[in-house]
């Protein structure tokens, strides 16, 4: 494929007309349907302004399709980087997103501008080094890659009686309101636990069990007011738990009728040993 074929291969994969091309890079209409009819090529100074027009390389202009990473990964940053912040964490879901479409494999998954407005399913791809799952559901959307640990997932044994404590602690009604309320405040959130009774209708006799149960959201602490000993408990609002709820609530579409529309299982061994 020669300059002009790719020229107007990239322009129409960007939606562009040859007119808006020739209007940002500054040649005339019919300067842009010679190139793409083969009927000239550009100038050499205009290479730069067209690739980066089009959103590609000039590598890519001249066909060559050689890849080095880092180019890539510096070429992330970059975008990220120029990307205005509000939008930043969009753009980098969408940047994941075509990690998740590389995992799959096949060139069928290539780049489409704009892409994700039309997404509203999740995805997930498992193989024996790892896994991913992704949400593209407008109450959660998220992206989550785990690579498996040398040792495998065993090592998660270790957490075993963590795990049940907390797990059961979110089983406590009470302790679920308070999370969410402590949740409910900006970070450093110091109170104490007889407001967040009052506050969460917690009854007297269970408060010092929702407090203990309570302590990977907020930690005791020992503070003198007028001469007198009094204890508060500082908010740990750290966002690990919000990420759990959220995986929570994929695990509850996955078993909704509708399902994944897209997965890969290519997992061939367990997840943990016996």
């Amino acid at each position: 494929m020669n300059i002009g074929e790719n020229i107007k291969r990239y322009r129409l994969e960007k939606g562009m007309t040859q007119e808006q091309l020739a209007n940002i890079v500054g040649v005339s209409n019919q300067a842009v349907s010679k190139w793409e009819c083969d009927g000239s090529i550009p100038d050499g100074l205009l290479f730069v302004p067209i690739a980066d027009a089009l959103g590609v390389t000039t590598d890519n202009l001249f066909g060559r399709e050689t890849i080095y990473e880092k180019d890539i990964y510096q070429g992330i940053i970059k975008l990220i980087n120029q990307t205005p912040f509000e939008n930043r964490m969009e753009k980098a879901r969408e940047i994941c997103w075509q990690t998740e479409k590389g995992l799959f494999g096949g060139v069928k998954y290539e780049y489409r501008p704009s892409e994700l407005k039309n997404q509203t399913y999740s995805s997930y791809v498992t193989c024996d080094t790892g896994f991913t799952s992704i949400s593209h559901r407008s109450d959660t959307s998220f992206f989550s890659l785990f690579t498996e640990p040398p040792e495998g997932f065993d090592v998660l044994k270790q957490y075993s009686e963590k795990f049940r404590e907390f797990f059961e602690a979110l089983g406590d009604e009470y302790v679920m309101k308070s999370f969410f309320l402590i949740y409910s405040q900006i970070q450093g959130y110091t109170f104490e636990k007889e407001v967040l009774a009052k506050e969460c209708g917690i009854p007297d006799d269970r408060l010092d069990d929702v407090m203990t149960k309570l302590s990977f959201a907020a930690k005791p602490k020992e503070i003198i007011i007028n001469g007198e000993k009094r204890i508060v408990y500082k908010a740990n609002q750290r966002h690990e738990l919000i990420a759990i709820f959220v995986m929570v609530t994929e695990f509850f579409y996955a078993l909704n009728p509708r399902g994944y529309n897209l997965q890969a299982n290519g997992r061939r061994k367990s997840y943990f040993t016996k």
